[in-house]
């Protein structure tokens, strides 16, 4: 080989050495950078949307959601796609208009959805739709039906005033609104009066951890 095609051989050996240097360098960036210790990956929680159908009030949740929804329209869309779901606020008494998120399907309110001090998802109040309690009960069930203990009850005050208001033992966040017509006197009503007029008108549910036993 003469000295002017050694010179001109090198060069194209060094390009040839480099290409897939170069390479494996790009692929490694691309890849995931491996986890730390004791650590996993992010995982992804699927959570089934509601379309229709009888709507679960259960001790973690309301459907699709639960204690660790956040109190968003985007998030409350997402979860309730057949629904229309829009942003209100409450004016009930003297106090400050509260921020709600109201979701209405098939033209009937399903439910409306408050928000916690802290901003996050607080109490939920369904009166309306094919809504189910812990045990499969619907709206206008009668009370003796229920199998409510009214030592678990006690009476309603504010938007609630002349309802009894009810709980299970077992999930104390859930409250059941017990409508007892032509009930105005305050306080509790009889048994005899629940079971010859009081039917159920809907329920709240709370995130357990900030839940007390027949709340509102």
């Amino acid at each position: 080989m003469t000295q002017r095609h050694a010179l001109i051989a090198v060069p194209i050996l060094l390009l040839a050495a480099c290409g897939p240097v170069e390479k494996k360098a790009d692929e490694a960036g691309s890849a995931p950078p491996p986890a730390e210790p004791g650590k996993s990956g992010s995982v992804a929680v699927m959570v089934k949307p509601y379309q229709d159908g009888p709507l679960a009030v259960r001790a973690d949740g309301v459907g699709p959601i639960t204690a660790a929804t956040a109190f968003d329209l985007p998030t409350i869309k997402v979860l309730f796609p057949r629904a229309v779901v829009a942003q209100a606020f409450l004016h009930f008494g003297s106090g400050p208009a509260q921020p709600i998120i109201n979701v209405e399907q098939n033209q009937i309110p399903l439910m409306e959805i408050s928000k916690s001090e802290d901003g996050d998802l607080g109490a939920i109040r369904l009166e309306g739709g094919d809504v189910r309690g812990l045990r499969d009960e619907t709206l206008l069930t009668e009370w003796s039906a229920l199998g409510l203990d009214i030592a678990n009850c006690r009476a309603g005050e504010g938007r609630d005033i002349n309802t009894v208001v009810c709980a299970r033992p077992e999930a104390p966040n859930v409250s059941y609104l017990i409508g007892v017509p032509g009930w105005t006197k305050g306080g509790l009503p009889s048994v005899e009066i629940l079971k010859a007029k009081g039917k159920l008108n809907g329920f709240v549910w709370r995130p357990a951890e900030v839940a007390a036993v027949g709340a509102a």
